[in-house]
């Protein structure tokens, strides 16, 4: 361990991560990110990310474009779960390390004989971190969704979130990122510190039970409070209760607005030079002018910003103090100055694949080591590890 990451708020702690794809993988490199020692434990054919297209190869190993984004500050060892033999050195890492961490399906680490009671009699402190579609049933009963497969699509198709984005009669739509694997992945790392907090008073391991389909379910909190209190579906793609609150065009593309409250809405209006609008009876309410949004507001915003740019429009509704900014397409936040200084696309420099840029950690704490200091390992390539930690002192427990 170099200096940066012995000065990490999680230095010092081992997270054996038995993982694939996106979810976990993603989850875990937040760890890593603040110094975790982050172990992928793979199968003989490694994480299924590791074949993904486009892969490359050269003298030094193989490496593919999706696990490289993924993976970066973590360590690779070998182990073949199905034998007696690789079961048995996991055990014995698992009584030295703090975290088990894996996404696989519900079931699939008590068919290997490595479920959570087996595992936590070897090591009674420990953290064991679960990511899966519809969650595990330690914690909670089970569902009867457990054993059902489910990517992020399916996630996001369940909890209402495909029915949201577009307009009234399109067909449901993708939110076009793996949002219910990412927040799934964070949700699962900050349980985590939770549970390495409990350990630290109490002594005893928690399981840490995330499922995408909760978390999806849980992004759309807004949403559900609507239908609970009013009864009825809002309309698609535009806020129940605020208005103007969506995407408008300008003479060279779209600015998006959003205004929340009463207050910022007479600020809009004086900024347009419309301060008549805040006391029109079918406009004086959030409520009301969300249900006249399409009718009444969006042919008057679009008449004053035809002659507009976006940054225009941004810049005269932000100096009034109302939120506002251009739409941008992903190309443009390689040039966008916020994006720079906050850090937020970082390289990665890899032997097989050259320099990537990635998306940066959005967690930012004074003092932390700044991210990355490691590509994403080649299958394997810390096998030494794995008697390094087996021989360590087990001074926390």
């Amino acid at each position: 361990m170099n200096a940066s990451e012995a000065t990490g708020p999680l230095s010092g702690v081992t997270v054996l991560a038995i993982e694939n794809f996106l979810s976990g993988p993603y989850g875990s490199m937040i760890l890593g990110d603040f110094g975790a020692e982050v172990v992928k434990v793979e199968p003989p054919e490694g994480d299924g990310y590791r074949v993904a297209t486009p892969n490359y190869s050269s003298d030094d190993g193989a490496m593919s474009y999706a696990f490289l984004r993924v993976n970066r500050n973590k360590r690779s060892v070998v182990l073949d779960l199905k034998s007696s033999e690789g079961r048995e050195t996991f055990l014995r890492l698992v009584e030295k390390a703090d975290v088990v961490w894996e996404n696989l399906r519900p079931g699939a680490m008590e068919r290997l004989g490595l479920g959570w009671d087996v595992l936590r009699e070897r090591n009674p402190r420990l953290v064991y971190a679960t990511i899966s579609g519809f969650g595990h049933g330690d914690v909670l009963p089970p569902g009867p969704y457990m054993d059902l497969p489910a990517f992020d699509i399916v996630a996001q198709a369940m909890s209402g979130a495909m029915l949201r984005v577009g307009e009234e009669g399109d067909p449901p739509m993708y939110l076009g990122s793996p949002i219910a694997d990412q927040l799934a992945g964070m949700l699962a790392a900050f349980g985590v510190v939770l549970a390495l907090r409990a350990v630290e008073i109490t002594g005893e391991g928690q399981h840490v039970d995330t499922a995408m389909y909760d978390a999806m379910v849980a992004l759309n909190e807004q949403l559900i409070g609507h239908v609970s209190h009013f009864g009825q579906l809002p309309r698609r793609g535009l806020s129940p209760t605020s208005a103007p609150y969506g995407a408008f065009r300008t003479n060279d593309g779209w600015v998006a607005i959003g205004i929340a409250s009463d207050a910022i809405w007479r600020k809009f209006c004086t900024a347009i030079g419309r301060d008549d609008l805040a006391s029109t009876p079918d406009l004086a309410t959030g409520l009301s002018r969300a249900a006249n949004q399409e009718s009444i507001l969006r042919p008057l915003i679009e008449e004053w910003a035809a002659d507009k740019t976006a940054h225009e429009v941004t810049s005269v509704l932000s100096t009034a103090g109302v939120p506002s900014g251009p739409v941008q397409d992903v190309s443009q936040l390689f040039d966008d100055p916020q994006v720079a200084v906050r850090e937020m696309l970082i390289d990665v420099e890899d032997p097989v694949v050259g320099t990537l840029t990635v998306a940066g950690n959005p967690i930012k704490i004074s003092g932390s080591p700044r991210v990355p200091r490691r590509t994403a390992p080649q299958l394997g390539a810390d096998q030494a590890l794995i008697d390094e930690i087996i021989a360590r002192e087990s001074s926390r427990r």
